[in-house]
C-alpha cells in the first residue's frame, strides 16, 4: 500500500463502517441497516446503505455531522459523497454523490469535511468543504492520484472545486523545499492525497516516483495554505523521507486562530509510532512531536487517523498491527501533550466477525468510525455502520 493512501478502503469483501464508544466490548449484529444489538454501554447501528465508505466526519451543531467518503460503484471504481445529517437517524439514508468536473476521471474520494460551524467566515451556512483525491486517465504519465478540494452545498450544484498537486521542484513551497532531491533527477510527485481540511489549511500525503529503498515509494506530509496557494512539506527530524503522515488537523482556539494541532503517523524514529504536534499557520513554526504507541506499549505501527478536540483534550482513532482499533484520549496542557488514556474496541470478538480486516477511520466526540471485513463476505461492497451510545 502507497504510503499517501493509508487511509484504508478496503476491497474483496463487505466491509462496514462502525462508529465506537470504546466504553465496553462491542456486539453487532451484519444484518440490514438499522439493525443493531447493543452489550453495556454500546451498540453498533448500520448507517447509510451498501456501497458506501465513510472516512471522515465533522460536527455541523448540535447532534448532526457531515460525513465524506465514496461509494463504490459496479465496477469497482469509486466516487465521492457528502451526508449530512445525525448518525442516530442514518440507518439506510441515501447520500449525495458528487461528480468531480476535472478531466477524465475514473474514480475520486473524500476524505476529511469542514463546517460552517467551526469557519463560518470561510464556509457559508449549509455548504460544505470536503478534501479528497481523485485518479484521471488526463494525468500526466505515471501520475495516480491528484489532490481536490471541494466548497459548495450538499447537492455539489453551483460549487466549486480546485485540484492541488504537491510541486516537486519547491514553486509555491515554504522555504523552496523540493520534495523530489537533487540527486533523483527522474523524479516526479505521483500521488497528492488530501486528507483533511479546517481553517485556512488542508493536510495530506504524497508519494515520489521512481521507486527507492528497495522498491518502496518514498512519502511524506504536507500542509497547504488554501487562502495562500502555498505548501510546506513537514520534515520530521529533518528529512522529508521519514514515511510521515498527516491524517487528521484541529484548528485551536476557534476561527481565526493561527494555532493548530495536527494528528498521523511517523517512522522517523524506526516504527512507525502514532504522534501529535502544534503548527502556527502564521510563523510556520512547528512544536515538538509526541509520539505514541498502541496502549503505551511497544509495537510494529500505531498511527493517529482523525482528531477532535474534547474538555481537557483531544479524541484521537488508532489503528495498530495486531490491534483493535481504539478511542484515544490524550490531554492537553498549554503547548504539552500528556499520556494517552487507550480504550480498545474488540470488533473482531463481536457478533460481525470473524472478520478479514478491522480498521477505525475517524472520529467524532466520543464515536469512532471504521470498517470490518466478515471473512463469510465475497462481495466488493462497503454498507455502513455507526457503534453508538445508547
Amino acid at each position: 500500500m502507497k504510503m499517501a493512501r493509508a487511509i484504508p478502503v478496503l476491497s474483496g469483501g463487505t466491509a462496514a463502517v462502525l462508529v465506537m464508544m470504546a466504553a465496553a466490548p462491542a456486539l453487532a449484529s451484519p444484518g440490514r441497516a438499522g439493525h443493531s444489538r447493543s452489550a453495556g454501554h454500546t451498540r453498533i447501528t448500520s448507517i447509510l446503505k451498501s456501497g458506501d465508505t465513510v472516512t471522515g466526519v465533522r460536527g455541523s451543531g448540535g447532534r448532526g455531522v457531515v460525513l465524506t467518503g465514496s461509494v463504490t460503484t459496479s465496477s469497482g471504481s469509486q466516487v465521492p459523497f457528502l451526508f449530512r445529517g445525525r448518525l442516530a437517524r442514518a440507518a439506510g439514508a441515501t447520500v449525495s454523490v458528487l461528480r468531480p468536473p476535472f478531466r477524465q476521471v475514473t474514480s475520486a474520494t473524500f476524505y476529511g469535511p469542514n463546517t460552517h460551524l467551526f469557519n463560518p467566515r470561510a464556509i457559508s451556512r449549509g455548504d460544505v468543504r470536503a478534501v479528497g483525491s481523485y485518479v484521471s486517465s488526463a494525468s500526466p504519465q505515471g501520475v495516480h492520484d491528484q489532490g481536490m478540494i471541494y466548497l459548495g452545498p450538499l447537492s455539489g450544484r453551483g460549487g466549486s472545486w480546485r485540484s492541488i498537486d504537491v510541486p516537486a521542484n519547491g514553486r509555491h513551497v515554504t522555504g523552496h523545499v523540493q520534495a523530489c532531491p537533487r540527486s533523483r533527477p527522474r523524479c516526479f510527485v505521483m500521488d497528492t492525497i488530501a486528507h483533511s481540511t479546517m481553517g485556512n489549511l488542508v493536510v495530506g500525503n504524497y508519494d515520489l516516483k521512481p521507486m527507492v529503498d528497495g522498491g518502496l515509494v518514498s512519502g511524506n506530509a504536507f500542509i497547504y495554505n488554501i487562502t495562500k496557494r502555498r505548501w510546506t512539506l513537514l520534515q520530521m527530524h529533518g528529512s522529508l523521507s521519514t514515511k510521515t503522515s498527516l491524517y487528521g488537523i484541529w484548528q485551536d482556539g476557534g476561527p481565526g486562530s493561527p494555532h493548530y494541532t495536527l494528528a498521523g503517523g511517523s517512522s522517523a524514529r524506526g516504527l512507525q509510532r502514532a504522534f501529535l504536534i502544534n503548527y502556527n499557520e502564521r510563523t510556520g513554526a512547528f512544536g515538538r512531536p509526541a509520539f505514541y504507541v498502541n496502549n503505551n506499549r511497544p509495537t510494529a505501527f500505531t498511527h493517529f487517523d482523525g482528531i477532535t478536540a474534547v474538555r481537557g483534550g483531544f479524541n484521537l482513532v488508532s489503528i495498530s498491527n495486531g490491534h483493535s482499533p481504539a478511542l484515544v484520549f490524550v490531554p492537553v496542557r498549554g503547548q504539552s501533550f500528556g499520556r494517552a488514556r487507550w480504550s480498545p474496541v474488540d470488533v473482531g470478538g463481536s457478533a460481525v466477525c470473524p472478520c478479514s480486516a478491522v480498521t477505525g477511520n475517524t472520529v467524532w466526540r466520543s464515536h469512532i468510525i471504521g470498517l470490518f471485513v466478515p471473512k463469510s463476505s465475497t462481495l466488493p461492497l462497503f454498507p455502513q455502520a455507526t457503534l453508538r451510545r445508547p
